[in-house]
């Protein structure tokens, strides 16, 4: 009697092809955003994830996604290009050692994460149209839906 003892299944791995459905919807989801401006961009989640997987070459592909949406939502928003990318460096590059070392709490952390994506992103792109002589940006009450939204999300999710 033979036995098939050499031949394996192979399975196809889902999960890139799960991360491309889920940019896909989110890209979705930012158009209908437009349309409806109570929706979240969610710019807040990710950066939170963002400094989480910071350095993990398993999340290179995720990272890389996340900032390719938020190009997308600077376009579509009519911002500043590449200002959220220009704010992580930043974070990085000045910030990220003094404020990760002064917190202790995981919720502090991730209600500043959370403040430092909208409010950073907000005073950055106020002072990249004062600098290229564009309209400046409003602050209205919809930051601080956002704000509470991703910051409602992320205890939910982590």
């Amino acid at each position: 009697m033979q036995t098939f003892s050499y031949l394996r299944r192979s399975r196809f791995n889902l999960q890139p092809l799960l991360i491309l459905l889920l940019f896909t919807a989110a890209l979705v989801y930012e158009s209908i955003g437009t349309i409806y401006p109570f929706l979240t961009p969610f710019l807040g989640v990710g950066f939170y994830f963002w400094r989480r997987w910071h350095g993990d070459k398993a999340h290179y592909f995720q990272i890389l996604l996340f900032f390719l949406y938020t190009v997308w939502f600077e376009i579509d928003r009519e911002m500043v290009l590449f200002s959220f990318i220009l704010l992580a460096i930043l974070y990085d590059t000045f910030l990220a050692k003094h404020i990760e070392t002064s917190f202790s709490c995981p919720l502090c952390m991730r209600l500043f994460y959370v403040a430092w994506a909208y409010g950073g992103y907000y005073l950055l792109n106020l002072f990249l149209a004062f600098l290229f002589n564009m309209p400046l940006p409003r602050f209205d009450a919809l930051y601080w839906i956002y704000m509470a939204t991703d910051l409602l999300l992320l205890v939910l999710l982590t």
